[in-house]
């Protein structure tokens, strides 16, 4: 199968790609890039459109077996056009055997943030209360089983899940998390614990999610200043992401903070049960909001594929001899649409982000198109 994509912008700067050019793929492999003369079976006109590594959600719940959140991934993942999902935290050491079950039967590449409390997400909301479900030696030969697919740890700190512990578990998931050298995700959200509490204890590459709430506690004081520590911890590189979901993701906040400098880092859509699709329905609902706030093309494609890549050691790199791993995405300027943010906020936008389509040897042989 040969497949010519004729125009596109190419844009991946961890091999220098950012033009405008033809790349050719030949059973699946990029054959060639720049001006393509190429007898292929399939031309794709990409012009005004963004080829871009594989796009990735990083935080969805798509545990559907054993916990109340989970979705298929294949509904959230491959059928909208997002190749990656990462599984924010709904299995524990406890269960990551059905769950790896479970992700066989998906076409969508799946990895996991493995929750540092055993039991996940399966018992509701208090995983990190009880500190019998805390139990390191049982975390340690999940991740050594499954190195490929556990690509980070995940924690919540909010108060119904800490319940009287305080940051008690999230010090110690922390700590464990930095003793392996795995990437960290952090929920914030409910205090206790404070997001100061929280933001001393994280370090460089570590993710917190949810930041631009609209709880009290969050990244703006009462008197409407910037959290200072916030700041600080940002400019050190520790990565802010997006988490929308049903109840995290305030237009007001979000706005400030870009305007401050505090843009994200990653965008993800917290996509569950609960949630879809009444309140969101898909990653590129979400990229389109924070397009729409401000953000431009190469900061929302850094945030939803290239720094992702980098985090889950992708192998989807655009150059010659390289799998072809790719999203085709564009930026429209459509008729102005309503849309709605976690506090129930409106904001009418006139521009839309599109996931047009996965182009690679895994989703061809799996007849997506």
């Amino acid at each position: 199968m040969k497949i010519l994509l004729k125009n596109g912008r190419i844009y991946d700067p961890r091999s220098g790609e950012n033009r405008k050019a033809d790349i050719a793929i030949c059973n699946g492999i990029i054959h060639s890039i720049g001006k393509a003369i190429y007898d292929a079976d399939e031309i794709l006109d990409c012009c005004d459109k963004w080829i871009v590594p594989s796009v990735t959600d990083m935080h969805v719940h798509c545990f559907h077996k054993r916990t109340n959140l989970g979705l298929y991934a294949d509904k959230i993942g491959i059928c909208n056009n997002v190749r990656n999902l990462v599984d924010a935290g709904s299995c524990g050491a406890d269960d990551i055997d059905d769950f790896m079950d479970d992700l066989s039967e998906m076409k969508t590449r799946v990895k996991i943030f493995i929750n540092y409390s055993s039991i996940g997400l399966t018992k509701n909301s208090c995983e990190l209360s009880e500190n019998c479900w805390l139990d390191e030696d049982k975390l340690m030969k999940a991740i050594k089983k499954y190195p490929d697919v556990i690509c980070g740890v995940k924690l919540r700190a909010s108060k119904s899940v800490v319940k009287d512990k305080g940051t008690e578990p999230i010090r110690s998931g922390i700590q464990f998390a930095h003793r392996l050298h795995l990437p960290l995700m952090i929920h914030v959200g409910n205090e206790p614990p404070k997001l100061d509490e929280v933001l001393s204890l994280v370090e460089k590459g570590d993710i917190l999610t949810h930041i631009y709430h609209g709880k009290k506690g969050g990244l703006f004081l009462e008197n409407g200043e910037l959290n200072k520590l916030a700041i600080k911890k940002y400019q050190k590189g520790v990565l802010f992401d997006v988490g929308h979901g049903s109840a995290s993701f305030s237009f007001d906040v979000a706005e400030k903070a870009f305007k401050l400098g505090l843009i994200p880092h990653l965008i993800s859509s917290d996509l569950h049960a609960n949630n879809y699709p009444d309140k969101i329905s898909s990653l590129a609902e979400i990229v389109t909001k924070i397009y729409n706030l401000g953000l431009n093309e190469r900061q929302i494609l850094d945030a939803i594929s290239i720094r992702p890549a980098k985090i889950l050691h992708l192998d989807n790199m655009i150059q010659v001899g390289n799998k072809a791993d790719l999203s085709i995405v564009s930026f429209n300027k459509t008729d102005k649409k309503r849309y709605v943010d976690a506090e129930g906020n409106e904001r009418i936008f006139d521009k839309q982000v599109v996931f047009e389509r996965l182009v690679g040897s895994e989703v061809e042989n799996h007849g997506l198109y």
